[in-house]
């Protein structure tokens, strides 16, 4: 995205927020220009008017990182989708092919039901308990992929090399 196009945008959430001081100079423009550059123009667009139409208070630069990957990604599933997965995967692979039946699933609940070990949740005798469990792992795996995915990927390149670095030094202690 060019300066010029954000500064088009930037105008319009000030237009649709008159009450709020959201870019009060020209370091804040600086700013969000640097935290939104990596999206694409048309998208980040259509998140300004969708925040527009359904906020009553400016967006983050984080809200709009996040209702660009809604855009993009369409609304990710909830725990109750992925437990339905582990349901219908139980029923389909049984708990002998557990290779098949994770490979069945979607990432966040194959990695929820990977925690708590496929043939645990086949064969647990308090399926309230599991489910409680699925949920908070599932929610947790979910919180975190949503904020990986936000992320630009300038951002997430240095913060991998900043834990490799950490990796070395911490071999060589």
């Amino acid at each position: 995205m060019k300066t010029s196009e954000f500064s088009v945008l930037a105008a319009a959430i000030r237009t649709y927020y008159p009450r709020f001081t959201i870019f009060p100079n020209q370091e804040a423009m600086s700013l969000w220009y640097d935290a939104l550059k990596d999206l694409p123009i048309d998208v980040l667009s259509a998140a300004v008017k969708k925040w527009a139409v359904t906020e009553k208070w400016p967006p983050t630069i984080a809200e709009l990182r996040e209702k660009c990957r809604e855009i993009v990604d369409g609304e990710r599933p909830d725990w109750g989708t992925g437990w339905q997965e582990v349901q219908k995967a139980i029923r389909f692979y049984g708990y002998m092919r557990s290779q098949e039946a994770l490979a069945s699933m979607s990432p966040v609940t194959r990695e929820a039901v990977r925690r708590i070990g496929f043939q645990a949740i086949c064969e647990s005798e308090n399926p309230e308990a599991i489910r409680a469990q699925f949920r908070q792992i599932y929610e947790s795996v979910e919180q975190r992929s949503s904020v990986e995915s936000s992320l630009p990927a300038e951002l997430k390149s240095t913060i991998r090399q900043i834990r490799d670095l950490s990796d070395k030094m911490a071999l060589h202690d």
